[in-house]
């Protein structure tokens, strides 16, 4: 089987890809920051997966990394990928998201073999999509609303022209995602946080909230990485291809499920600093060029990956209070 090289390796997406691939023999590594925050990064499995130290800002770095695996496939996941944070500091995104982008494939090219690399971008890059352009398909224009969704655009318009063409590449925008192993930070996972904080009376029944009226495309995230393997192995060289349901879903509507599936009785409250000021109303996707190019069809059912995120807060509790009564 090739031997790939998973940026981001120890990310979210990231570790549910290694499985994927690791289940169909794929012969594995990953690069991982220099600097690890333990409240953003979790354990890869198996351990013995070779991780390399590198930092995608570093050229030099990274091209010693890739140069070391000398990969037949890349799957560059890594990135900084929290809007609040780009917002926050445009500037870190810009180095992270699209120079970051830049110097992986020039690391790439620099090698001299010849490899298909996986670029995810992100539908941030669509902004601003109104009701009648929905479900927004690849040829849409760019109308970012934010740092983090400019420097996806930017990382594709170059990556899509990349000169070098022993270097293949193939850019997704995956929809909102989420499963188990999402940090808070996020909708589903910061809802289950709180879901489940309560059920074991570590909290009042009262579930803090922002704007519940924004509809996202969402999709489970053991199908989004089906999806980056099928754009890798069948997607056409060049080509941009969407992963997401095709279906609407409110916010409101993902924290009722999830009350009704912990079954808890709770008040929710409309906090202010959770509400951002430029929030896309509603953002929804399609894939079938996807489908249709590669076959990719997603299998989970939304309330089983809601569910999956539940008990994956709920093992966190446990071994949380495992640690506090242990000391450690």
């Amino acid at each position: 089987m090739p031997r790939v090289l998973i940026t981001g390796i120890n990310g979210f997406a990231g570790r549910h890809l290694t499985a994927l691939l690791r289940g169909r023999g794929f012969d594995i590594a990953g690069i991982v920051h220099a600097v690890r925050d333990p409240g953003l990064t979790h354990r890869v499995e198996p351990a013995d997966t070779p991780l390399i130290p590198a930092d995608v800002t570093d050229l030099e770095a990274l091209t010693r990394a890739v140069d070391a695996v000398r990969p037949e496939g890349v799957f560059h996941l890594a990135g900084l990928a929290h809007v609040p944070a780009s917002d926050a500091d445009p500037v870190r995104a810009f180095r992270v998201n699209a120079l970051g982008s830049v110097n992986l494939l020039a690391a790439v090219a620099a090698c001299g073999v010849h490899c298909r690399v996986l670029l995810v971008s992100s539908a941030s890059v669509y902004g601003l999509v109104e009701p009648s352009a929905m479900p927004v398909r690849e040829q849409a224009p760019f109308r970012p609303l934010s740092p983090y969704g400019a420097s996806k655009a930017a990382a594709e318009l170059m990556a899509c022209q990349w000169p070098d063409r022993e270097v293949e590449v193939v850019c997704v925008r995956p929809f909102n995602h989420t499963g188990p192993g999402q940090v808070s930070g996020f909708v589903c996972p910061d809802f289950a946080r709180q879901l489940i904080s309560i059920e074991r009376g570590r909290h009042p029944p009262t579930i803090a909230v922002g704007n519940l009226d924004v509809v996202r495309d969402f999709s489970d995230v053991r199908d989004v990485v089906t999806g980056y393997l099928a754009a890798w192995e069948r997607g056409r060289p060049g080509a941009v291809y969407n992963i997401c349901s095709g279906v609407g879903r409110s916010v409101r509507e993902v924290l009722d499920a999830m009350i009704e599936l912990s079954g808890l009785r709770v008040r929710v409250e409309v906090v202010p600093e959770r509400v951002r000021l430029a929030d896309v109303p509603a953002l929804i996707g399609s894939a079938d060029a996807l489908r249709t190019e590669t076959g990719w069809q997603p299998s989970i059912p939304w309330r089983e990956t809601l569910a999956a995120v539940l008990d994956d807060w709920r093992q966190r509790e446990t071994e949380g209070g495992r640690r506090e009564a242990g000391g450690g």
